[in-house]
Order: structure tokens, then C-alpha cells, then sequence
């Protein structure tokens, strides 16, 4: 009995054709994941912004209204959107508003990510730039990301692009109003899969920002 050849060529052709797509199916899973998570990190650096802006009006003419979430932290370190402070719809309101993180990581949640690491403690308000521009705007400086493990998103609420400026406390009225708020958020994305190390290492830097003007009147 004759072995055709045709037919063995055929499975030759086959095999390395489906390696081939192989590892571009694993790439491309990676490439989802980057998008997936780089949207998250978007989309936590807007709420943060959002809510550190927010402006509640005075109660009375005469007094002064207030950005009761313009601070880093209440310190909650529980489970995302479980925060107390976050959690108060009482009125009048009787729990303090929660800060920036809580907002953020909330929102990190949502997107199966971690809770954020806050930078600012360490005296790091607005990483350093690549490029040197005066806004705190990507691309950062590889010391930016040093602080974090692989896809573990670091915080940092750069106050009115003044680096060293924080804000451990909501102010106690609207002197800030105008000022802009940078939150910013990096990470060191970790590829799955040996075809994107191979070509991209075992990481890639991740990088987004929001600005928004404290709000007030």
C-alpha cells in the first residue's frame, strides 16, 4: 500500500500554518487586555477628577460652599464601593465625604483591577515627565512605576501642577475654586502570554490622566 504524499505534505502545511495562528490568537488576547484595562485606568482617573471638583453650594447666602471630596483619602482600606463615606445618602449629610482614592478604586473595581497604591504620602504629588512638560501630562519617567508590582495601579493627585502640593484634608471652603486637579494613574501591565513577552518583555508601561478645574462660585 503507497503512502500518499500529498496527503502528508497537507498535515506538514497544517501544523505550522495552526502555530502560527496560534501564538496571533494569544497576541491578540493580550493586545485585549491592554485595551480592557487601559479604558479602566481611564475611566477611574475621570471619576476621581470628577468627584475631587464637585462644588457643594453654600446652605446660606453668605456662607461658603464647599469641595468636600478635594482631599487624597478617608483611609478606608475594605472593599471597594463598600466605604461608609461613600455609602451616607443621609440629609443632612452625617459621615464626611470620602476622598479621591475612594473614588478611584471604586471605580478600579469595576474593571477587575486592584485597589490603587497612593503616592502622595511618599512626597510624590506629580510624577516626573519625559518630556518635561509643566502640565504632569504622559509620558512619565520609569520612577514613576517603580513603586507598584505588575498590575498594580499607582495613584497620584497632582494639585494644581505643583509638585510637593497636597491635600490630606477636605478644604473647609472654596478657596481653591479655579485651581486644577491632575489625577493620574500608571501601571506596569503584565502580558500572559510567552508570545508578547518574547516580543514586548514581560511588561509594558500604562499611563492615563484627567485634568478638571475645582469647582465653585
Amino acid at each position: 500500500m503507497r503512502c500518499d504524499p500529498q496527503r502528508g505534505q497537507s498535515s506538514v502545511e497544517f501544523a505550522l500554518a495552526a502555530v502560527v495562528l496560534l501564538l496571533l490568537a494569544l497576541g491578540l488576547t493580550d493586545l485585549g487586555r491592554v485595551f480592557y484595562f487601559d479604558v479602566g485606568l481611564a475611566g477611574a482617573t475621570r471619576e476621581g477628577a470628577r468627584a475631587a471638583t464637585w462644588f457643594v453650594p453654600p446652605p446660606q447666602t453668605g456662607s461658603p460652599g464647599t469641595n468636600p471630596d478635594l482631599y487624597d483619602s478617608d483611609g478606608w482600606t475594605g472593599a471597594p464601593c463598600s466605604d461608609p463615606n461613600m455609602l451616607d445618602n443621609s440629609s443632612p449629610r452625617v459621615l464626611p465625604f470620602p476622598g479621591i482614592k475612594q473614588s478611584v478604586d471604586c471605580d478600579l473595581s469595576k474593571s477587575g483591577l486592584p485597589a490603587s497604591l497612593l503616592q502622595n504620602p511618599s512626597g510624590t504629588t506629580c510624577p516626573s515627565t519625559s518630556d518635561g512638560n509643566s502640565q504632569y501630562n504622559p509620558p512619565y519617567t520609569d520612577s514613576a512605576y517603580a513603586a507598584g508590582a505588575i498590575n498594580q495601579p499607582l495613584l497620584y493627585i497632582c494639585y494644581n501642577s505643583t509638585p510637593g502640593l497636597d491635600l490630606t484634608t477636605a478644604p473647609p471652603d472654596n478657596s481653591l475654586k479655579g485651581q486644577d486637579v491632575n489625577v493620574i494613574l500608571v501601571m506596569s501591565f503584565g502580558f500572559a502570554t510567552g508570545f508578547m513577552q518574547g516580543v514586548l518583555g514581560n511588561s509594558v508601561h500604562l499611563a492615563v490622566n484627567t485634568h478638571m478645574i475645582v469647582g465653585g462660585f
